[in-house]
């Protein structure tokens, strides 16, 4: 009954009314969605910065006990990009703008706006500062392994890649490029269905207000 008489109220409500009505909606809405976002990419930081920190850890290990030169010029690369990622992060979230209800409402969805599109454009770039650097110094780590028994290494990291031919080093290659290609649309396609949404939405109500 009361959906109904919503319903009614809508239909006998003039346009101006209406358009209130369904801005007041989509303010909601809005509102929602931004919430969720700012929890998710509290969440991502989070769980990049955590995932950084052990390979950093393990890329160092590894650039002590790995013998051959390359592979270990690569540990060494990896240990930068893996604090790169970190101040990455860090230094995109300091530089948002915070929340201030003391401004007037427009410049608070102006500020949300900026917001939502810094964040939509470290996802559109991750090709070049998330993906390419850690493939390359994959192609270098790996290309880099030598033959373990040639050089007496008996290290247990020996046994795992000892069997590694130049046929396996490629296949892996090849692996990881796809796996990082995934990475690359799915950080595009959160764009394209949750950032820009969001962004178009934010501007109806700025055209909103300087209309009114």
């Amino acid at each position: 009954m009361f959906e109904q008489e919503l319903r009614d109220i809508w239909k006998n409500s003039s346009e101006a009314e209406r358009i209130k009505f369904d801005l007041s909606q989509l303010l909601v809405d809005l509102n929602k969605k931004m919430k969720q976002i700012e929890k998710d990419i509290k969440k991502r930081d989070r769980r990049e910065i955590i995932a950084s920190v052990i390979g950093i850890i393990m890329a160092t290990y590894l650039a002590y006990v790995v013998p051959f030169p390359i592979s270990k010029v690569a540990c060494l690369l990896s240990i930068t990009w893996f604090g790169y990622v970190i101040y990455k992060l860090r230094s995109t979230k300091n530089s948002a703008i915070p929340e201030d209800l003391t401004l007037p409402f427009r410049r608070q969805l102006e500020d949300q706006k900026a917001n939502i599109q810094q964040q939509a454009q470290l996802l559109d770039t991750v090709l070049y500062w998330y993906v390419l650097p850690p493939y390359l110094v994959n192609v270098l780590f790996i290309l880099g392994w030598g033959d373990p028994v040639a050089i007496g290494w008996d290290h247990f990291l020996a046994g795992i890649f000892s069997s590694l031919t130049l046929t396996g080093k490629l296949t892996l290659l090849a692996f990881l490029a796809v796996f990082y290609g995934l990475i690359v649309w799915l950080n595009k396609h959160a764009v394209k269905v949750r950032y820009k949404p969001i962004i178009q939405d934010l501007d109806k109500l700025i055209h909103q207000l300087d209309s009114e």
